[in-house]
């Protein structure tokens, strides 16, 4: 029996739990964050900006192709959708007007960081792209295009609410959709 393979073997199996427990764990924390006492903002803020470096040491540092690697990229995409949407929420509830600035800076770092984790990864540079393309139109997008009715100017048949449903939810699937056609494309052709 190889001592060497059985190591590697443990070592993967404690990984692929780490790294499968890891968005519940950070939920768990920011659930704990929202029920602190005094620490409660910086405790937050900390969990909702911890997905940014989590993609990007995935994107960077793991090795590829494995299970945990996978699942440590999908808890930090799945852990990143959640904290952009409860940013939108704890600045937009209650809020009227357009968004502010620290909004449209929170939501362009996050295009940064799409931008970032794509480069080392061209299986994903269009999904990724698009998910930067989404943060980008509502960073801005709920900045610029405030008014006083719920419908845009000019714009009268999208609310702002189906603005931020369809890029929030649509941009990045139609990303993830073209992403894989464009690798099953690529498949068939090298095949």
């Amino acid at each position: 029996m190889n001592i060497t393979t059985n190591t590697t073997d443990r070592a993967t199996a404690k990984s692929i739990v780490t790294w499968a427990l890891a968005p519940v764990v950070w939920f768990l924390a920011f659930v704990a964050g929202l029920f602190a006492g005094d620490a409660t903002p910086v405790v937050l803020i900390v969990a909702l900006a911890l997905p940014a470096p989590w993609l990007l040491w995935t994107a960077w540092r793991m090795p590829r192709p494995r299970l945990d690697t996978y699942l440590a990229e999908g808890g930090a995409l799945l852990c990143g959708a959640l904290s952009l949407y409860i940013t939108v929420l704890s600045f937009m509830i209650g809020s009227d007007g357009p968004a502010p600035i620290a909004f449209t800076l929170c939501y362009l770092g996050a295009a940064a960081v799409f931008v970032a984790a794509a480069i080392p990864l061209p299986g994903r540079r269009i999904a990724y792209g698009s998910a930067a393309l989404a943060c980008v139109i509502i960073g801005i997008g709920l900045r610029t295009l405030s008014s006083e009715t719920s419908y845009y100017p000019g714009i009268d048949w999208i609310t702002k609410d189906e603005l931020f449903a369809w890029a929030f939810l649509g941009l990045p699937a139609l990303g993830a959709l073209v992403q894989v056609l464009w690798g099953l494309r690529r498949r068939n052709r090298a095949a």
